[in-house]
């Protein structure tokens, strides 16, 4: 159909206006979705058999929450290839990094912020797979590997974290380490690096208290044990997760929760029914 040229020119400059808005929304999509503020991330800080199952089960029982289980700490591996890159650009920075013909070409280009978003990026993704991600307000894991953080690192770590997921709160689990070590696979491994592995998770919670006290919350076995306390921490625990006071009816399924038998080695069996002993680390 012939269009005169003047209506031709207009359809050509409506059609490029939409296309530019489609495309300024789509990468507004893509920012909100790769916004790291878009979640409140929590991380349970823990060591095998201290009941960090049965936390990590207590946080999966608040609304808009998923909390996964144990990864080998890999984020641990994204943090030191950051630590490597900038150990390794420093080395090499004044070494001709700004000619093309040089072997440390656009070395400075390199910068932490894309590493911070790929730690963002690959932890939420691989937390919440194929599900919607409008679908959780908070989002997380618990490990139990935080003791293959060395001391010298511990800084630099924890400074990368709260630059990939921006107000990181953390819940630090214990468990009585005599109770621990008679536990589980730890009773039946080297003793002195079962010791040295509590040890180590537990300057790492000295630390969090120290630097971070309002992003860090106490999470004792113990209390999740004892009748006179559990409704307490059970309350102290929904609210540091979620930000939110729990009703009485969330307050009773976190009860509920207590009585499952949580992960592969539940402490005493299913035979046992009272609240808390089902419990993995």
């Amino acid at each position: 159909m012939y269009l005169p040229r003047p209506v031709r020119r207009r359809l050509h400059e409506r059609d490029a206006r939409i296309r530019a808005q489609a495309q300024r929304q789509e990468r507004a999509r893509v920012r909100r979705l790769r916004d790291r503020r878009r979640y409140r991330y929590v991380f349970v800080v823990a060591y095998g058999r201290s009941g960090s199952t049965l936390v990590q089960g207590l946080l999966n029982t608040l609304p808009r929450t998923v909390v996964a289980g144990e990864n080998n700490f890999y984020v641990l591996n994204l943090f030191r290839s950051l630590a490597a890159m900038r150990a390794f650009r420093d080395k090499h920075k004044r070494h001709s990094v700004r000619e093309p013909i040089g072997a440390f070409y656009r070395l400075t280009r390199i910068k932490r912020g894309p590493f911070h978003q790929a730690m963002n990026d690959v932890v939420t993704a691989s937390i919440l797979g194929g599900d919607k991600p409008t679908d959780y307000d908070v989002v997380g894991f618990k490990e139990v590997r935080w003791y293959r953080i060395q001391p010298g690192e511990t800084d630099d770590f924890f400074t990368a974290m709260d630059a990939a997921f921006p107000d990181v709160r953390y819940i630090l689990n214990t468990r009585s380490p005599e109770q621990v070590l008679k536990s589980g696979f730890w009773s039946k491994g080297d003793k002195d690096n079962a010791i040295a592995a509590i040890e180590r998770t537990a300057a790492i919670h000295d630390y969090l208290r120290q630097t971070r006290p309002e992003r860090t919350l106490d999470v004792p076995y113990e209390d999740l044990v004892d009748p006179e306390r559990v409704d307490d921490r059970l309350r102290l625990l929904a609210e540091f997760a979620t930000g939110t006071r729990p009703s009485e009816e969330l307050l009773g399924n976190l009860r509920a929760r207590l009585s499952v038998g949580h992960g592969p080695n539940p402490f005493g069996g299913r035979d046992t029914g009272g609240p808390g002993d089902a419990t993995d680390g």
